[in-house]
């Protein structure tokens, strides 16, 4: 995703839930040591505030992320920070930069591969990054009934034609069944050991719908296709069916003028795995 201001205000949900992860991991990550890259990075916060200081104080970050404005935005903004660098990475492609090819020693991933059409080449090219020995950690989304609204919104006439790739930016996992199982599966049929693979329901409440709408447009990727004068048409369109689909709270009321509070519950799959040795 391109919208690196949009992003950088409205991702407190994929803080929380890596914070959580970090927390959660945090002895296995203080022995990730050597080179360990972030793939999906975006703005670099999650690295620089998040995962930099739980990591042994030896290990420097590469940051790699699809966007080249998010990593022209991290090497202007945490140039100061010398164990970090960044670097243009698509980690569904179908051929990775031969200098990225067994440079690292450790990768992790938050809130990145459930952009990824192809499950399995993703984690094919994670295999490819890492040394002999290497281990990784990853947490992105299974299933969130919002994306449902992107099918929903595809059959609009009049938005059809900018989301012709609309399959594209629906989770791999979102429908279907036994996606922890189906995960191990493709992890080990990469060639990875598989260490710890879990599939969780999680909870976020966004404080406002004016909040939620802001994160709803921070990651979506059909907006900038479309022509101004269509964009707010589209994004409202968009909301009404999410908020459809969540569950709506009263959170202060004022005569007839009511404010809600949205509460978003989604599914979240964790992996947790290693390159053998030899």
């Amino acid at each position: 995703m391109d919208l690196v201001g949009e992003y950088i205000e409205a991702h407190d949900m994929q803080t929380q839930d890596a914070l959580d992860v970090i927390e959660e991991f945090s002895d296995e990550i203080a022995k990730m040591h050597g080179q360990c890259i972030d793939i999906g990075c975006g703005p670099g916060s999650v690295t620089r505030r998040l995962l930099l200081p739980k990591l042994p104080t030896s290990t420097s970050v590469v940051g790699g992320d699809v966007s080249k404005k998010m990593i022209d935005f991290a090497r202007t903004t945490h140039a100061d920070e010398k164990r970090l660098s960044f670097t243009e990475l698509d980690i569904s492609a179908e051929k990775l930069p031969p200098h990225l090819i067994g440079a690292f020693d450790n990768a992790v991933s938050f809130y990145c591969l459930h952009w990824c059409p192809d499950a399995r080449k993703s984690f094919e090219n994670i295999y490819q990054l890492l040394r002999p020995g290497g281990k990784g950690l990853v947490l992105f989304i299974a299933k969130n009934n919002g994306f449902d609204s992107y099918l929903k919104l595809h059959d609009y006439p009049e938005y059809k034609s900018y989301m012709k790739d609309v399959s594209n930016f629906i989770p791999y996992f979102n429908n279907r069944d036994n996606p922890r199982a189906k995960l191990k599966k493709i992890i080990e049929e990469s060639g990875f050991e598989v260490l710890h693979c879990s599939y969780r329901e999680k909870t976020f409440i966004f404080e406002s719908i004016d909040i939620l709408k802001k994160h709803v447009v921070a990651v979506n990727p059909f907006i900038a296709r479309m022509p101004e004068d269509m964009q707010e048409k589209y994004t409202n369109d968009l909301m009404r069916e999410i908020v459809k689909l969540k569950i709506t709270f009263v959170k202060a009321e004022n005569g007839s003028t009511k404010q809600y509070k949205v509460l978003d519950r989604y599914n979240v799959l964790i992996a947790y795995f290693k390159k053998p040795a030899v």
